[in-house]
């Protein structure tokens, strides 16, 4: 008898089907076991005629033989009979499990695995926590009230691999940028150093660090970026762009070829493509610990592949698999699959937080990116519509300058403030801190910013020092400068425009997903793709069908019915040579008895006859054009008959 389910341990027979086969897929192996071969009798190959009576017969012809009298016809027309069993065999009745752990999985699926789409990792998690070890590499005390943020990049692994000079590398430039609150500002060689020097000077606003605070509306310890503006830029700006992530940049897909390969197919897939550089850093390969090493994938599935006996009439008894899917909602699924059903599908050996190690690259332009001043036609000044080819919005979007400025205009862009901070009791000694529409200016756009010193005195003394308050322009224009100035002059030295790209190696990144809930949120994309993983699975089992004319099989009814070979049932690509298809009443192919209407079959697209009980004369043409008689021989049975016998004879001259 042959199987009719697949448990674990034949899965290496299986892929070594698949590779033996050169890409048949598992029908070697699984055809039979998931159309339910009977026991005994005809089996696939067997091409044997059979004397009515459930023996064989050595011989292609009935051991009587006939001379075509049965039909009344001049013998002479017909040649003579040969007779065959057609059989109907039972569904399979036992499901197909397959239980594979990782290296069994990637042997079953190969390649195919790229296609099946796992889960859309939602990127918000993984960029915050990239960020936040960037921001922490050199330490927490920047988080502190105090104009020392006290860095030191030893502290922790990311930090050490900045090297021994860490405090001259473009990586710690960027830790300070992105650490930058205005009670640590350092805003020297910046247009606003000017103000800093006369806030403090005279204890204007409470100094510096409060102007800063009070003007931009955050915190004295607050990031002049913080983390969620950063990721929403980077999500538009760097992930967005990206070939292989697109939409929004907030869904990264990982398939089952990334998992499986504990995703070190990453840095390929969101490495540098075209002209973007990549959100992955080529030359450090991406893992994983999200698949545990006994992680098991577990899947029970139900075939919808039946076998049936066909006939090829100038030939011999063939073999053929159809799909009969009832359950939908495509209904040509060979495998039915239930993966939202734990009893049907589990996924075992998942990490509970599962961490990813990966380079994070971001590139900076080679020039410096000046503002856009003074001009009411900087007012226009905005991504989409750059007024130069200077302007941070002329940028490649993924380039640092822009996603700092696209940052800062996510965060400021509503931002709307006056107030004359005094001098002596005074405003008119003292400075105003303008952002936005105010009564004097009733047309500034929201966040454009507007610094005046108001002591003609002091402006005159600032000015034998070349330094005044910065000419009005977006706030986030001036955060970008300060972040550009903080970029190229770190502690000790200075770093050419150019050479302030960064790369930073991040070990033992959150995901943002736990194992718990990905084993639950792979569920619905894997059963959206339940027909697709069928297919993989199978391959075309139509490659292991024999060619033949008509099959025999049982209706929705329950009835028998006589199928005439449609194209769908022939390999992909074979022609169809039928000229006439359907069963006739006449050799001359005048009266069909055939129909495409289902009648009770459950079928819309073939020509087939309902069979009665007895002894039934039609006629049909082959693929070669020649015409056939066929007597169909019906036992009296409740609901289709196990067995009907058919006697051919083909139309001479």
């Amino acid at each position: 008898m042959r199987p009719s389910s697949l448990q674990l341990e034949p899965i290496e027979n299986l892929s070594r089907a698949r590779r033996d086969a050169g890409g048949l897929a598992l029908v070697a192996a699984l055809a039979l076991a998931l159309s339910g071969a009977a026991c005994g009798g005809d089996e696939p190959g067997d091409t044997r005629a059979t004397d009515g009576g459930g023996g064989t017969d050595e011989s292609s012809e009935t051991s009587a033989g006939t001379d075509g009298s049965t039909t009344g016809e001049d013998p002479g027309e017909f040649g003579a009979e040969e007779e065959y069993e057609l059989r109907l065999h039972p569904a399979p009745t036992t499901p197909l499990e397959l239980a594979m752990n990782k290296e069994q999985s990637l042997e079953l699926f190969g390649e195919s695995a790229k296609d099946i789409l796992l889960i859309e990792v939602d990127t918000t998690d993984l960029l915050v926590n990239t960020l936040e070890e960037i921001k922490n590499a050199c330490g927490t005390d920047w988080k502190q009230d105090d104009e020392d943020p006290n860095h030191d990049c030893t502290l922790t692994e990311l930090g050490l691999s900045f090297g021994p000079n860490w405090e001259c590398s473009a990586e710690y430039s960027m830790v300070r940028l992105l650490t930058m609150t205005p009670a640590n500002a350092a805003v020297d060689g910046t247009s606003i150093e000017g103000l800093q020097g006369l806030a403090d000077l005279l204890g204007v606003g409470g100094g510096f660090s409060a102007i800063l605070a009070e003007s931009l509306g955050i915190g004295m310890t607050e990031e002049f970026i913080d983390t969620p503006y950063l990721v929403d830029a980077l999500k538009e700006d760097m992930l967005a762009t990206h070939p292989n992530i697109g939409g929004d940049g907030s869904i990264m897909s990982i398939s089952m070829w990334d998992a499986l390969h504990d995703m070190e197919t990453l840095g390929e897939r969101f490495g540098p493509i075209g002209a973007h550089p990549g959100v992955l850093a080529p030359g450090f390969t991406p893992h994983s610990d999200a698949l545990g090493p006994d992680f098991t994938m577990t899947a029970i599935a139900s075939s919808n592949l039946r076998q049936l006996d066909g006939l090829d009439v100038d030939t011999d008894k063939e073999f053929l698999s159809i799909i009969v899917d009832t359950v939908g909602p495509t209904f040509d699924d060979p495998l039915e699959f239930d993966f939202e059903d734990p009893e049907k599908f589990s996924i075992t050996g998942l990490a509970l937080n599962p961490t990813v190690d990966m380079r994070f690259a971001l590139q900076e332009h080679d020039g410096f990116v000046a503002s856009c001043t003074t001009d009411q036609a900087c007012w226009g000044n905005l991504p989409g519509a750059p007024v130069n080819n200077q302007s941070a919005w002329a940028l490649d979007q993924w380039i640092a300058e822009y996603v700092v400025a696209h940052a800062g205009k996510l965060k400021y862009d509503e931002r709307q403030f006056d107030k004359c901070y005094e001098v002596l009791f005074s405003c008119g000694l003292g400075s105003r801190v303008m952002i936005g529409p105010n009564p004097d200016f009733p047309n500034y756009p929201l966040g454009w910013a507007h610094f005046t010193i108001n002591s003609g005195l002091l402006d005159s003394l600032l000015s034998l020092f070349n330094s005044g308050p910065p000419e009005p322009q977006y706030i986030w224009d001036l955060i970008n400068e300060v972040g550009q100035v903080a970029l190229h002059t770190p502690p000790g030295c200075d770093l050419a425009e150019g050479e302030a790209d960064v790369e930073f190696t991040l070990r033992e990144i959150g995901i943002g997903i736990s194992g718990p809930e990905m084993s639950d949120a792979v569920r619905p994309y894997l059963q959206d793709q339940a027909g697709t993983i069928a297919d993989l699975l199978l391959g075309n089992y139509k490659d292991n069908n024999g060619k033949v004319d008509l099959y025999y099989r049982e209706g929705a009814d329950g009835e028998g019915w006589l199928f005439f070979v449609h194209p769908e049932d022939q390999v992909d690509g074979a022609p169809y040579g039928y000229d006439n298809p359907g069963f006739f009443a006449d050799a001359a192919l005048s009266q069909k008895l055939s129909s495409t209407a289902s009648g009770g079959a459950g079928d819309e697209v073939h020509e087939k006859l309902k069979l009665e009980t007895g002894e039934t004369t039609v006629y049909i043409q082959d693929d070669k054009g020649d015409v056939y008689r066929l007597l169909l021989i019906v036992p009296q049975a409740d609901g289709a008959p196990q067995s009907i016998q058919v006697r051919v004879a083909k139309k001479l001259g």
